[in-house]
This record gives C-alpha cells, sequence and structure tokens, in this order.
C-alpha cells in the first residue's frame, strides 16, 4: 500500500435515482483519511473530494477492482457478481425505496438473502461500513492463483435462481 490510504472501489450502478447517502459516507471516511474512493457513480452527483466516472467500460472496471484492496457496491447483481469474479467479499449497501433511492425494496430483500449464504457483507449505516472495509482491508481479498471464477459465478446464479423462484 505504499503509505496510502486503502482504495476502495465503489459502484452505485445506472439506475436514474440518486444514491447520495452512500457518497455521503464515503466522502466522510476519505475525509477522516481512512480510505481513498474510486466511485463508479451513474446519476448521482459525485462531491469534490472523491474521484470518479459516471460509467466505466469492462476494461477499466476489471483494472480497479483488480487495484482495490475493498469493494462496495449498491444491491446490483451485476456489480456484487464482478465483485466476487474479482475475490472481492463486497460490501452491500443496498439502496432504500424511502428515501427515493430506488423503486422498491427488491436490493434490500437481495441483499438480505444473500448476507445469509456468506457471499457479500451488508452495511446500513456509515460506522457499519467503515467496520466493513476495515476488516475487508486486514483480511484481503483471495490471491488471484486460487481464484477460480466459475465455481463463484456458478453459485451466485443458483443463489439468486433459488431467490427469484421463492
Amino acid at each position: 500500500m505504499s503509505g496510502q490510504a486503502p482504495l476502495v472501489a465503489v459502484f452505485l450502478g445506472t439506475d436514474h435515482h440518486r444514491f447520495d447517502r452512500l457518497l455521503d459516507w464515503a466522502g466522510r471516511l476519505q475525509g477522516q483519511g481512512a480510505f481513498r474512493f474510486h466511485v463508479q457513480y451513474g446519476a448521482t452527483p459525485l462531491p469534490p473530494i472523491l474521484a470518479g466516472a459516471a460509467l466505466l467500460g469492462p476494461v477499466p472496471l476489471a483494472e480497479l477492482l483488480d487495484r482495490a484492496d475493498a469493494v462496495v457496491t449498491h444491491g446490483g447483481p451485476g456489480s456484487i457478481m464482478d465483485a466476487r469474479e474479482h475475490g472481492h467479499l463486497p460490501v452491500v449497501v443496498p439502496r432504500d425505496p424511502r428515501l427515493g433511492e430506488h423503486v422498491d425494496d427488491h436490493q434490500q430483500r437481495f441483499a438480505r438473502f444473500l448476507a445469509r449464504t456468506g457471499l457479500i457483507v451488508t452495511a446500513y449505516d456509515e460506522q457499519e461500513l467503515a467496520a466493513r472495509l476495515s476488516l475487508a482491508v486486514l483480511t484481503g481479498r483471495r490471491s488471484r492463483a486460487a481464484h477460480r471464477p466459475s465455481p463463484t459465478l456458478a453459485r451466485f446464479e443458483a443463489l439468486a435462481e433459488e431467490l427469484v423462484h421463492r
């Protein structure tokens, strides 16, 4: 890490609803010097303290995931799968429809389901996010040599399929 704060990749997805809550948390944590954040921010205005891009193509996305010490995502399956495919246990902050962050509570239900399986961890406030990120940085991610994307993706798809059929 060469003396720099750990790099956290944050993915808000591409939904047109804003997700200011998560960026407020990230901005405060970065301001405290705890972490450096790079955000794929979609429709949410990026605070000046944070670096990022509205959208990331496949190559920049993969490069960011490979450099990141930890990953935070909204509750979308694509972002979760991308993080897991690159060896991360993603910290998921599901969007909350009561706050205008989405149309319904499907991300919250999906995140609760996946958290029970151990495929993700969730954070519902700033302190919990900081704790989850600190633990993610301490434990590191699986080594690339030991990482086998296909079984992870197969397990994820099976769990998601089970959830859909309930």
